[in-house]
């Protein structure tokens, strides 16, 4: 069976070439989008058709979708919070680092500063969408909420490759598709320290990376 990491950007990439650069309201990936909100975010065809019809965000189901094809195609018995939020399945990986949960687990990782590592294909790499969560520490603290986890708007997408100072990433629900993109590396070879971006209404569009998630291999 192949690693975890292995299956993991496998599948990012059978799912980067299916979708085509297609829009998401391209009648022709209106079965992708079910596939992604069914089998990844759990929900019933009824309620996916729903999610679809009104547009809303897919792009945890779409990382759902693709880490539980990675652990059915590696045979790995980590625990991961399949949701709809990334916030969700980001909040336990936080806790699962912060608990030392012992491999094989998703442990949430600082992306700079102390305690981070430097991200590596089949890492999932996240950034923030609120003003009121700026970093790693936040994302710790909404994690340990004393009323269970705190949801919040983020991103997550899967690192497949690295070299020459950058990474390739690949995400759901980016510019209404799915999508590969770049990120430049520091010099040190850690995610950039980026600043908040806001639309003209004064709504954050992008923010800081707040956490690295990864499998850690028993």
């Amino acid at each position: 069976m192949p690693s975890f990491a292995h299956a993991l950007v496998s599948a990012a990439n059978a799912e980067h070439q299916r979708f085509g650069g297609r829009h998401e309201t391209d009648p022709a990936v209106r079965p992708l989008l079910a596939e992604y909100w069914i089998e990844g975010a759990g929900l019933s065809r009824s309620r996916a058709d729903q999610m679809i019809d009104r547009r809303e965000a897919w792009s945890a189901a779409f990382i759902s979708f693709v880490v539980r094809r990675a652990l059915a195609a590696s045979g790995s018995r980590a625990r991961f919070v399949f949701s709809a939020s990334h916030s969700v399945y980001a909040g336990h990986a936080i806790l699962n680092d912060f608990n030392n949960v012992p491999a094989p687990a998703f442990h949430g990782l600082p992306p700079n500063g102390a305690g981070a590592e430097k991200p590596k294909p089949g890492d999932l790499l996240g950034y923030t969408r609120v003003a009121a969560v700026g970093g790693y520490e936040d994302a710790l603290r909404a994690a340990r909420a004393p009323r269970g986890p705190e949801t919040y708007f983020s991103h997550f997408d899967v690192v497949t490759a690295s070299a020459g100072g950058q990474l390739t990433v690949v995400g759901g629900n980016v510019s209404d598709t799915l999508k590969a993109e770049k990120v430049k590396l520091d010099a040190d070879g850690f995610p950039p320290r980026r600043p908040f971006k806001f639309s003209s209404v004064g709504r954050v569009v992008s923010g800081p990376y707040i956490c690295l998630i990864r499998h850690m291999d028993g």
